[in-house]
């Protein structure tokens, strides 16, 4: 069941929120991408990518949060990920990425430090 992904997006006040669930995968990545560069070719500057139903990330899932924070930090955007769990953290862990993301325990958490800077 390689590639399994559902995708969800929502708004909170300026915060756009992604819940990626299943696995994010060679196969499912390509997906990911799309949605997430629809948001933001919509104009969307604040996102949230909310990993809490998350089970699995490859090298290409994270490749796809990368470019999502890099088109992000240069349009002057934010990105926090809330709740990845700990298999999902031991993979960021592993890459380095817990040093460049933003991760919050959990949703509201996240939404807290995003309502605290604007």
């Amino acid at each position: 069941m390689s590639g399994h992904v559902e995708i969800t997006e929502r708004r909170a006040g300026a915060v756009d929120i992604i819940t990626i669930k299943g696995r994010l995968d060679a196969g499912s990545s390509e997906k990911a991408e799309e949605r997430i560069n629809q948001v933001l070719d919509a104009g969307g500057r604040i996102l949230l990518v909310n990993l809490c139903d998350l089970d699995y990330i490859s090298s290409s899932g994270l490749r796809v949060l990368l470019a999502a924070l890099k088109r992000l930090k240069k349009d002057g955007g934010t990105l926090r990920i809330a709740c990845a769990q700990p298999q999902i953290l031991e993979v960021f862990t592993m890459a380095g990425f817990h040093r460049i993301f933003s991760l919050f325990p959990d949703e509201t958490a996240a939404l807290a430090e995003f309502a605290a800077e604007t």
